[in-house]
């Protein structure tokens, strides 16, 4: 049975702990926006390349950064820290940014997080991982099938939390072949759940 990762109030609750404490907090986390996959303004090397048929995602009334679970070492649940990172700008057309309602936690990830998969599955670490997430559509690409404010779920590829981040951040950009609608009938916790089942 997978347990679900709410976010939303008590994530709005951390995010404001998080400002609130900014004096001690940013200068630890300024070390980690550079070294955080997908949640970086720029990588080694030069800038991040915009993918072929990318758009831009618009964010008018939000903050340039979303909060984000990362897991800074293998071991224990303790290994993961909340902290800022930067939002998702640019989508193909066949993806779309979910505003992330739940998330759920299943085996993958805990074996994951453990480290007993690190020799099948190598991270590069600190890293947002997640596989599994409900939520609202905030940017659908051209031939993605879904429109804005279309209630989904679905499932992020360990490619793609390795290129990018996981599911375990207020937004995150998935495929929309992993993407499906969620139906009325289900919460966004109990929809969370399905990918993996």
């Amino acid at each position: 049975m997978a347990a679900e990762l709410s976010f939303g109030h008590n994530l709005r609750a951390k995010k404001k702990e998080v400002i609130t404490n900014a004096v001690s907090f940013l200068p630890w986390a300024q070390g980690c926006f550079s070294a955080l996959p997908g949640c970086t303004t720029e990588r080694p090397g030069g800038g991040i390349e915009a993918p072929p048929n990318a758009q831009t995602v618009d964010f008018k009334d939000a903050p340039a950064r979303m909060l984000g679970v990362a897991l800074h070492e293998y071991g224990s649940p303790h290994q993961f820290k909340v902290q800022l990172c930067a939002l998702p700008r640019e989508i193909r057309d066949s993806e779309v940014l979910v505003q992330v309602h739940a998330a759920s936690l299943n085996p993958t990830d805990a074996r994951i997080r453990s480290g007993s998969l690190q020799h099948l599955c190598p991270m590069s670490l600190p890293v947002i991982l997640g596989f599994d997430c409900a939520g609202v559509v905030a940017k659908a690409g051209n031939a993605s099938g879904f429109s804005v404010g279309d209630q989904v779920y679905g499932r992020q590829t360990l490619e793609r939390v390795r290129e990018s981040n996981g599911t375990y951040a207020e937004y995150v950009v998935l495929d929309g072949h992993d993407v499906h609608s969620k139906p009325s009938n289900l919460s966004f916790e109990e929809a969370a759940a399905v990918p993996f089942s």
